[in-house]
């Protein structure tokens, strides 16, 4: 399908609504691959919307209106020939300026193009006036064939009403306001979104983290919490966004197997190690790891020592539910009560705590739960996964207007006959 986005433009202003809303509908349509064309006035500056065309004609409005609707007729009927869907934008509502004869005109050619229309509404429906003569009246005539779209979908019978149709023909469409385009993401931050599909999880955690120093920093720990949080019947999704990687490939390896094999958490699905995905075995730039604490809302912390971690405060202040080693001084300081606390590994301060003298010289403390059978811990971390639970944040409210939500909900179904 060849879709064409008829809207007249003339440049683009961040603070005009309908100019942010048709770029983010052209961001969304590029974003699933589309093939469209974004049409504006041939004055409009080149490069302000995707598959921009700068080719729609001017004229005086001073000129006679059906001297302007056949001069715009015609232009459609050249310009428009080859598109299958057409959506228009406030087009058919308007009346300043051209509106009038770029709607009469709209009319007139459609009756020789091959597409479908679909007419987006931008302003708050009204009753239709009495009295009202032709060329105004065309702003609350229906358009036979075409489709409405309004922006809500609770007054969907009072457009129809408006309109003299069927409320069969009105379709509600949000307005995009995807938080990866609205916090202006990192691209990597895009792709691990995608690749994790996490406007579909239930949990999502982002761990920054030296990679030569895994188990010191609890990944099993946060393993054993989100295994018990899939196995409560949760969406999981696990970041690792590990640092200094080169050297402990062979190792990554195998705690990924143990990810699957014993927490039955998968990779590319329930987990992914950024190092994966950048060249040279980088870190994930800063920019990628702040985006991705937005979209998080748990922080698993199984660090077995610190003097105050980093991704601690990072998780903090971007409203993660935090769920802390309970034997690690700076957790209870820093997050006092506003935390979940488990038991878990940790090292003494005041002694060596590299090589050999850890174990001998016994500031690494182990523990155990119940009797140290499996079992036992699993039941351990199940209730901890049932307290987290029942005060998790959800996240489901930032992927309301996603890309994902409206293409699949609304804008696809509409654009491509399957029911609604």
């Amino acid at each position: 399908m060849k879709i064409g986005i008829l809207t007249h433009f003339l440049g683009f202003q961040d603070s005009y609504a309908l100019h942010v809303g048709w770029l983010e509908r052209a961001k969304l349509l590029e974003y699933f691959g589309q093939d469209f064309d974004f049409l504006v006035d041939h004055k409009c500056p080149e490069g302000l919307y995707p598959n921009q065309k700068s080719i729609l004609p001017r004229i005086k409005e001073s000129r006679d209106f059906e001297a302007k609707v056949t001069f715009f007729e015609e232009a459609y009927k050249a310009l428009l020939k080859d598109y299958d869907a057409i959506l228009t934008a406030d087009i058919m509502y308007q009346s300043k300026n051209n509106f009038l004869c770029y709607n009469q005109a709209v009319r007139n050619a459609a009756k020789e193009l091959k597409a479908h229309w679909y007419h987006w509404i931008h302003s708050s429906w009204n009753y239709r006036p009495n009295g009202i003569r032709y060329p105004e009246t065309l702003r609350y005539d229906y358009m036979e064939g075409s489709k409405i779209i309004y922006l809500s979908s609770y007054e969907l019978n009072q457009v129809a009403q408006m309109y003299n149709t069927s409320p069969k023909n009105v379709y509600c469409v949000y307005n995009p306001k995807d938080v990866r385009s609205f916090f202006d993401f990192d691209p990597l931050a895009w792709k691990i979104c995608k690749e994790l599909e996490l406007w579909k999880k239930d949990v999502v955690q982002i761990f920054p983290h030296c990679s030569t120093r895994m188990k010191a920093k609890g990944v099993h720990a946060i393993a054993k919490v989100f295994s018990a949080l899939k196995r409560a019947g949760l969406q999981v999704a696990i970041i690792f966004a590990n640092a200094n990687s080169r050297s402990v490939q062979n190792e990554l390896a195998e705690f990924k197997k143990h990810l699957e094999t014993k927490y039955k958490l998968y990779e590319g699905y329930d987990f992914i190690f950024t190092s994966d995905m950048m060249e040279n075995f980088k870190p994930l730039p800063r920019k990628a790891v702040a985006d991705l604490y937005r979209v998080a809302n748990l922080f698993v912390f199984g660090s077995w020592r610190e003097t105050v971690g980093n991704a601690f405060q990072e998780a903090m202040i971007s409203d993660n539910l935090l769920v802390l080693n309970q034997n690690v001084p700076s957790n209870v300081e820093m997050a006092g009560r506003d935390a979940i606390y488990f038991e878990y590994h940790y090292v003494t301060p005041g002694k060596l705590a590299s090589g050999p003298a850890k174990m001998q010289s016994g500031n690494f403390k182990v523990i155990k739960y119940g009797d140290g059978s499996l079992e036992h811990e699993e039941g351990y971390f199940d209730n901890i996964a049932k307290r987290i639970i029942g005060i998790l944040p959800s996240r489901e409210h930032i992927w309301k207007f996603s890309y994902e939500w409206i293409w699949e909900n609304q804008l696809r179904p509409l654009l491509y006959g399957v029911d609604i």
